[in-house]
């Protein structure tokens, strides 16, 4: 397990080939069995992976991309703070609907678009979408770690929402003032 962590850190091995190495090798030394190992995937977290990544592919290629490019652009129109809270708010809304990872590549070309028209620093726009897609707080289906806890834990739908709800909302408004005020700091340095 270390090695797997080292090498996929320092970049020594791709990290699918290290994780898959490790997990090789932990049958072979006799950590799990091959049966406990089997047993161990759970189908669900794997379609749903797999599933993410075609679906922002397809947002992308279709022009459903664009269109909630010119969706932001106009509900912002054209303020740099307005837009900073309706990426934030889409973001969020969006990763708890699909998974995180095609809420990312979904909206990581659209904020890299407006933060070009804007002007905004597009790694401070690229660091907001990042942190909205982790907020897949209500919907235990829109992250795989989600579905991992929700049968032992005994959590249900309506847990997930009835206590995600809040969480989400203090977490929104954190990033939200977070990224506002590094738009108006950004701006202001950017103006003198």
């Amino acid at each position: 397990m270390a090695a797997v962590i080292v090498a996929g850190s320092f970049g020594l091995a791709p990290t699918e080939l290290a994780a898959s190495a490790g997990a090789v090798l932990m049958v072979i030394s006799g950590v799990l069995t091959p049966g406990s190992a089997a047993r161990a995937l759970d189908m669900r977290v794997l379609f749903l992976i797999a599933g993410s990544i075609g679906l922002g592919e397809i947002v992308v290629s279709s022009g459903l991309a664009e269109v909630i490019a010119n969706g932001i652009r106009y509900a912002s129109s054209g303020n740099a703070l307005l837009v900073v809270i309706v990426l934030a708010v889409a973001t969020t809304f969006l990763t708890n609907f699909v998974t995180n990872a095609a809420t990312a590549s979904i909206l990581t070309p659209i904020g890299v678009g407006l933060a070009a028209d804007l002007g905004i620093n597009p790694v401070m726009v690229l660091a907001l979408i990042g942190t909205c897609v982790s907020f897949t707080l209500i919907n235990p289906y829109s992250h795989q770690t989600n579905l991992m806890i929700m049968r032992p834990g005994g959590y249900t739908t309506r847990s997930f929402a009835l206590y995600g709800i809040p969480v989400l909302l203090v977490s929104l408004v954190a990033a939200c003032v977070v990224a506002s005020l590094l738009v108006t700091a950004l701006t202001s340095v950017h103006v003198r």
